[in-house]
């Protein structure tokens, strides 16, 4: 286990209340969303300028993810929140110079945008990858995985969506598995490596690297009734 100190760079979208970006960085790129000028919560065809389903990363890091799912799925709109503002920075740039224009960026607090800007069952997927574990457990209630995260993404997830989740922590891994099901509204459906829909991100390929043995988890939110 690495200190906590190098994994709580991790952005995780802890639910203190949505970070702006800083008077010191303003909006600069058509791909930032400024939370300034938009009431919640988002009409998404006005967002991205276009219809099309909507998948929400939290999290984003430093933009990895977002970018090749993007690429591959360019019918799809993705929303990426990012609260460490050296990650978000480079995120924007990264995407921002592989010209996606599908792909939309926001310094942010995860929880938050699921509760206010996140229109109800609007999303087809929410993708977590590597949330921080917080391993010290004065701190555990800083971690995005808890019920309330659960609460959230039922409200915002459409029919059939879903959450996708992956980590290199292993209590972590079984603290995800035992609060997923234990929710009536969640079912875990198979998610092989070749699958279409899996894409690579900065922290996946740094644990691969380093021989860390990783877990995945896709969730499929049940119909009503």
């Amino acid at each position: 286990m690495m200190p906590e100190s190098a994994r709580g760079e991790r952005d995780e979208g802890d639910a203190e209340g949505a970070m702006p970006p800083q008077p010191d960085e303003p909006i600069r790129d058509p791909i930032e969303v400024d939370p300034t000028r938009w009431t919640p919560p988002f009409d998404w065809p006005s967002l991205f300028g276009d219809e099309g389903p909507v998948e929400l990363e939290i999290g984003s890091g430093k933009g990895m993810f977002l970018k090749e799912a993007a690429r591959a799925h360019p019918e799809v709109r993705y929303l990426g929140v990012e609260r460490a503002g050296r990650f978000y920075r480079v995120a924007v740039r990264r995407i921002s110079r592989a010209k996606l224009p599908g792909v939309r960026m926001m310094r942010a607090d995860g929880l938050d945008v699921l509760a206010r800007w996140v229109p109800p069952a609007s999303l087809r997927a929410i993708h977590i990858y590597f949330p921080d574990p917080w391993p010290k457990k004065r701190h555990q209630k800083r971690r995005v995985f808890r019920p309330a995260l659960l609460d959230l993404a039922a409200a915002a997830l459409a029919p059939a969506g879903e959450i996708r989740v992956g980590t290199d922590d292993a209590a972590y891994a079984e603290v995800i598995r035992s609060l997923l099901a234990g929710d009536e509204r969640f079912s875990q459906i198979d998610w092989p490596e070749d699958d279409l829909s899996r894409h690579p991100s900065n922290y996946e390929l740094k644990w691969r690297r380093a021989g860390r043995a990783l877990w995945w988890g896709r969730y499929l939110l049940n119909r009503a009734g």
